[in-house]
């Protein structure tokens, strides 16, 4: 169960099929990773035979729940990759080990106009989160550093401060800024030569395709939301004095070391 919003990337899916609204026949089994209140809600008036819900956080269970989930999960997460956690703990039957999430290809008619496959770079330089941005001289800094050899497009999500961000750092770069729909968000990760992110849902689409990455984390749990391979690799911020990691005052010159040595670990792997 998810947002209408997502159909498009759930169509990517293999062997998944996207059903809109309420099912008319009871389900054998419904599970839901999201305890938030919409959530339960749409969970409590899907028919279904059995109901289970997987909350990694105890703090995220509510008195309302053993209503809705006669089944509920809670396990400790600890440091498990969340993608792994959930699989392991949906108590569906598996005979083979978790493999990291797959999708296909999105089709050629989702592309923004004037856009080729392998001819650019991806900047997703925002999240749903402001504690998640690095700061625009970090970035300009970066995409400065790679030369102008690959064209660079920069996404962005709806909200003013999120295009503002984007805006500034195509301004100070020369680079393409683009308002996507999710269509032509899902084929830029898809297509790009290599994606440079944020921590957020470019990273984990751009794992899902194959496509090289290298994903910036401020506060949130490297262990939690990255598991690396030879094409995707993460740098995270040093605690601050307080402990906690803020992008806002991380340099650019490590991001751009660490960058350097990514693309020099691509191209001595042939095929990537």
């Amino acid at each position: 169960m998810t947002r209408n919003g997502h159909a498009d990337l759930v169509s990517l899916m293999e062997g998944v099929k996207a059903v809109k609204g309420l099912p008319i026949r009871p389900l054998k089994a419904l599970y839901c990773f999201d305890p938030l209140n919409k959530s339960a809600l749409r969970s409590f008036l899907a028919p279904a035979w059995n109901k289970y819900l997987v909350a990694p956080e105890k703090w995220e269970l509510h008195w309302y729940h053993p209503f809705v989930f006669p089944r509920t999960s809670n396990p400790d997460l600890v440091d498990s990759y969340i993608a792994e956690y959930f699989w392991e703990h949906t108590p569906v039957p598996s005979t083979k080990p978790f493999r990291p999430p797959v999708l296909n290809r999105p089709p050629d008619d989702w592309a923004p106009e004037g856009w080729e496959p392998g001819r650019y770079l991806l900047l997703n330089a925002t999240s749903g989160w402001k504690k998640k941005m690095w700061t625009v001289d970090g970035w300009t800094a970066v995409l400065k550093s790679l030369g102008p050899d690959c064209p660079i497009v920069l996404t962005s999500a709806g909200a003013d401060w999120q295009r503002d961000h984007c805006g500034s750092i195509a301004a100070a770069t020369g680079s393409s800024f683009l308002s996507t729909t999710p269509r032509q968000f899902l084929w830029l990760c898809a297509n790009a030569r290599m994606v440079l992110t944020v921590d957020g849902a470019a990273s984990h689409l751009a794992a899902a395709f194959g496509v090289p990455c290298f994903t910036l984390f401020g506060p949130s749990d490297l262990g939690h939301w990255h598991r690396a391979s030879q094409h995707q690799t993460a740098f995270q911020a040093p605690p601050d004095t307080d402990g906690v990691r803020r992008l806002s005052k991380l340099p650019p010159e490590p991001v751009v070391q660490a960058i350097r040595q990514f693309l020099d670990n691509l191209q001595q792997k042939p095929g990537l």
